[in-house]
């Protein structure tokens, strides 16, 4: 792979950790054992056995916090720290100059890091409207955002590492259907009576300003 291939591949692999932040690391532990991915020394710990349980683990519990919108608020702010480092893992592995000195490791934990910071920043300004006027709503519907994130960050990482102009080009077309959407869902919302803010159309209490609304839009509606 080129010099240039290479780079784009720790970019799509930094990219799918700020998706996710285990599923790309967890991806080359695995391809490690084909021929498509073969891990400098500094990174084959990635695909020892019990090392790629762990992350089986992480990436199911990940899954499972991001579906449920009360904990899914709290995890958006956390998860920065993990989808850095994992950003960081997966531009290093790709690229592999990690070890050859120390201006090699911070820039492979700023560019790697930094993208998958900047994805999940992305994802976060696009998931809470989601989150807030649908996912509170039914539970399956977080399920199946957290599982198309999944999915998402899968495939970006296996392009990643087959085709890694194509992964880049997956990340604008994921992010900009995730802003459609997340536009369209922010269009049904109406303002809070009292502070203004955006709320979901059938919320019966601001979750901003914590103030009931059906009393509000009572008093205000014109007597018939």
């Amino acid at each position: 792979m080129t010099p240039l291939m290479t780079y784009l591949a720790g970019f799509g692999l930094a990219s799918a950790a700020g998706a996710k932040a285990f599923i790309p690391v967890l991806l080359l532990g695995g391809l490690h054992y084909t021929k498509y991915v073969e891990l400098s020394e500094s990174f084959r710990w990635i695909a020892d056995p019990a090392v790629m349980v762990v992350l089986g683990i992480l990436v199911i519990l990940e899954i499972v916090v991001d579906a449920h919108p009360d904990l899914g608020h709290y995890a958006d702010t956390v998860a920065y720290l993990p989808k850095f480092a994992a950003g960081f893992i997966g531009f290093a592995a790709a690229v592999g100059t990690v070890d050859e000195n120390l201006m090699a490791l911070g820039g492979s934990g700023l560019l790697g890091g930094g993208t998958a910071a900047g994805v999940h920043w992305i994802r976060n300004m696009l998931r809470r409207p989601f989150r807030d006027a649908a996912e509170h709503l039914h539970e399956g519907v977080g399920k199946a955002a957290s599982l198309s994130e999944a999915g998402a960050s899968a495939t970006l990482a296996g392009t990643a590492v087959v085709a890694p102009p194509l992964s880049l080009l997956l990340v604008g077309v994921f992010t900009l259907g995730a802003l459609a959407v997340a536009r369209s869902i922010d269009g049904r919302r109406k303002n809070c009576v009292h502070c203004g803010e955006p709320i979901r159309p059938a919320a019966v209490v601001c979750p901003h300003c914590g103030r009931d609304q059906v009393e509000a839009e009572t008093r205000s509606a014109p007597a018939g």
